[in-house]
């Protein structure tokens, strides 16, 4: 009985949407806008209509749903939820106004921000997978001497003071000052430096680093949890998690700004028909030309 088996770019595909969908979700979306635009210039406006709002459910799914999620379970408006009411107020304006080329421009919104989600998602990821590169440099177990014997122990088990044998070829486990024996230390796993480091009595080793062509006796100056390496995969880890003092501020902005913009638009909508005799159809029209010209992503254009 054969047997089918998926081709090579089937499946480099499937790795790329599961590890980059918001990526395939942004390229799909800039794909659909730029057929849809082609549709309504070629004057095919039914089916530019419909592959544009196929691009609005794509590019915009995720960031509509961090949106209502954020109002939802924070009480909070956010640019997320901003965006998807622009660009949604964009093909109201196109639809009611028979300006379709609103539609485009709403679609164009969804995909800067779809971009930027791409963006920061992939960042993230490579964050990740330079973490767990880190934490695969150093071997989990380390060979001790206890009495001029060898045994094997986590090195998490390790303490102060142990000392540790590390042969020709082997990764150091911990870092540690050298007691005896001397060798060639490839660093550049932990350090980038492309020549071996000759290491004597007295020299520290650091955990990741590869041991050349002699054997060392190391002995533990401090615990494993304290080697450089598990001090450069915490900090990396925190970077991660942590936002520095200037996105802290923009976060706090963006939440104030769409507040204002929100208010202001609805304002807009509720205040001229009753102060100013405006009729209800020109109101709602300037207020969501109003919500899409005050849009974060209609700013940064500009």
């Amino acid at each position: 009985m054969a047997h089918s088996f998926p081709i090579p770019w089937q499946q480099r595909f499937q790795h790329w949407l599961q590890t980059y969908p918001e990526a395939i979700a942004a390229v799909t979306c800039g794909l659909l806008t730029l057929l849809g635009w082609f549709a309504l210039v070629g004057t095919w406006i039914g089916i530019g209509i419909w592959i544009l709002l196929a691009a609005y459910v794509i590019g915009g799914f995720d960031n509509a749903r961090e949106g209502v999620t954020t109002l939802w379970q924070e009480h909070e408006l956010d640019v997320d939820l901003l965006m998807i009411v622009a660009a949604l107020g964009a093909a109201i304006l196109g639809l009611w106004q028979r300006q379709y080329y609103l539609l485009v421009d709403g679609a164009v919104l969804i995909l800067i921000f779809a971009i930027s989600g791409a963006l920061e998602s992939i960042a993230m990821y490579r964050t990740e997978r330079n973490i767990r590169s880190l934490m695969q440099l150093a071997p989990d177990r380390a060979r001790v001497m206890v009495q001029g014997q060898e045994q094997m122990v986590a090195t998490q088990q390790l303490r102060v003071g142990d000392r540790i044998l590390i042969k020709p070829g082997e990764l150091v486990p911990t870092d540690g000052l050298i007691q005896e024996g001397h060798s060639a230390v490839n660093q550049a796993p932990l350090t980038g430096e492309s020549i071996p480091v000759e290491k004597a009595i007295g020299d520290e080793v650091f955990a990741g680093t590869i041991n050349g062509n002699g054997a060392l006796t190391v002995e533990l100056h401090k615990p494993p949890e304290s080697s450089l390496i598990q001090r450069v995969i915490r900090l990396v880890e925190q970077a991660k998690t942590s936002a520095p003092p200037s996105q802290q501020f923009l976060e706090t902005f963006e939440r104030g700004y769409a507040k204002v913009v929100v208010g202001a638009g609805l304002l807009l909508a509720l205040l001229p028909p009753l102060l100013l005799q405006w009729s209800w159809e020109t109101t709602i029209y300037r207020a969501l030309i109003f919500l899409v010209v005050a849009s974060p992503c209609t700013e940064d254009s500009a």
